[in-house]
């Protein structure tokens, strides 16, 4: 390599042209090497003979630097060896080979750009279609690893608090959401949806977290490594199990000293979820979303763009400071007959009435409580609607849950 540098062609300034792809050809050929050299490692310490082993063969095995033949003393009736049980290989691939498929898989937008990256990153050459087994198997790991609720009880670092920052309750926090995606006619058939028959199918997102310290503006500050994400598209019900389960695991009720706060966007089937789950926690209710149907509200009062925008600011700031009940006050008090002559407006304002116990916002920050659920929110959208809603895409319900369950894996900082 370096005669052809030195006899190649050069630049004006005298530098070889070849020097541009340096790196890449030594990248290349460290991998061919390091393939040779593993696969002699591998096959030289799998000609030990083992208990039960009837002779030798010869298998394939994906690592990361791609496939290499190695042999291995095997046992006839089951087929297998104690080398690849050594080496945890699992579909013909080593556990940090499997790793790299598996990120690939769930991070690029599908499984075809999985494996280019794969190949241009790693040297790893593997087909879509391996690639997308993998990955999905690796994704139904995840969720067994889900359903057994390991205990995550998490130790962190000393925190050194920055300016501003105060001390408050240990609280450990569960969000709950949920989105559609897009499915094929085989899990959509017979469901109804808002228009017919649904094209989607919910897939929920649970995340958990810990904070001890607030912002200069007394907000929760969530501590980074505890951040701990998991996801089910089964009825509401078992994710009201599943979401108990994970919540135990994390410490919930082991008397830890952490206090409980449950947030979610105020579906009537999650806040049950959750009460479910964790009878004594603190359940809040979205600030986003009860302000949402504030404005829509204020809008069908039949009052101009100008007074309705006006008031709406103004009861932006109450609920804010006060809640939800002192803007019901106010709105049934002032516009009692907009209220009575629009169905529209009155139906706004029952979301705020049926979930007024949940939008004591004042008394929330003062005790220095979420009042948003912006976290789980951009979860959702990394684990579930980054990869599975892209256009003209339509999943198998289960494949899609299963994907969004490594990138839960992934995600969370254990």
């Amino acid at each position: 390599m370096l005669r052809e540098l030195e006899q190649g062609p050069t630049d004006e300034v005298g530098f070889p042209v070849a020097l541009r792809d340096l790196d890449r050809k030594l990248a290349e050929a460290a991998h061919r090497d390091m393939r040779t050299l593993l696969a002699a490692v591998l096959s030289h310490i799998g000609r030990r003979r083992t208990a039960g082993a009837h002779g030798y063969r010869v298998r394939q095995l994906l690592t990361c630097f791609g496939w290499i033949p190695v042999r291995y003393a095997y046992i006839r009736k089951t087929g297998a060896g104690a080398l690849l049980t050594a080496l945890g290989a699992v579909a013909r691939s080593t556990t940090a080979a499997r790793d790299r498929v598996v990120r690939c898989a769930a991070w690029c937008g599908s499984f075809a750009e999985g494996r280019n990256l794969l190949h241009r990153l790693t040297g790893m050459e593997i087909s879509s279609g391996k690639l997308r087994a993998m990955a999905l198997a690796y994704g139904e790991d995840c969720l067994q690893a889900q359903t057994a609720a390991a205990p995550d009880v998490r130790v962190y670092p000393a925190h050194a608090p920055r300016e501003g920052e105060t001390p408050t309750t240990p609280t450990l926090f569960c969000m709950l959401d949920g989105t559609g995606v897009p499915c094929t006619p085989a899990d959509t058939a017979g469901r109804p949806g808002k228009d017919g028959e649904a094209a989607t199918r919910q897939i929920r997102v649970m995340l958990f977290g810990e904070y001890r310290w607030l912002d200069a503006k007394g907000r929760p500050v969530p501590i980074r490594q505890s951040f701990s994400y998991a996801v089910s598209g089964e009825e509401i019900g078992e994710v009201a199990t599943l979401v108990r389960k994970l919540g135990i695991a994390r410490g919930w009720g082991y008397g830890k000293g952490l206090r409980m706060q449950c947030v979610a966007d105020g579906e009537e089937a999650l806040e049950k979820a959750l009460r479910d789950a964790f009878p004594n926690a603190i359940f809040t209710n979205d600030f986003m979303h009860a302000c949402g149907h504030l404005h829509a509200c204020c809008e069908s009062l039949g009052l101009s763009a100008e007074a309705a925008g006006r008031e709406y600011r103004f009861l932006r700031g109450l609920l804010f400071r006060c809640g939800a009940v002192a803007v019901i006050k106010r709105l049934e008090s002032c516009y009692p007959q907009p209220l009575a002559a629009s169905a529209a407006a009155d139906k706004e304002l029952d979301y705020l009435r049926k979930r007024r116990h949940n939008m004591a916002y004042g008394r929330l920050r003062k005790a220095g409580l979420f009042i948003a659920s912006g976290h789980v929110e951009a979860a959702a959208r990394v684990l579930v609607v980054r990869r599975c809603k892209q256009a003209v895409m339509h999943w198998r319900h289960l494949n899609a849950i299963r994907i969004s369950a490594v990138l839960a894996r992934l995600r969370s900082a254990a």
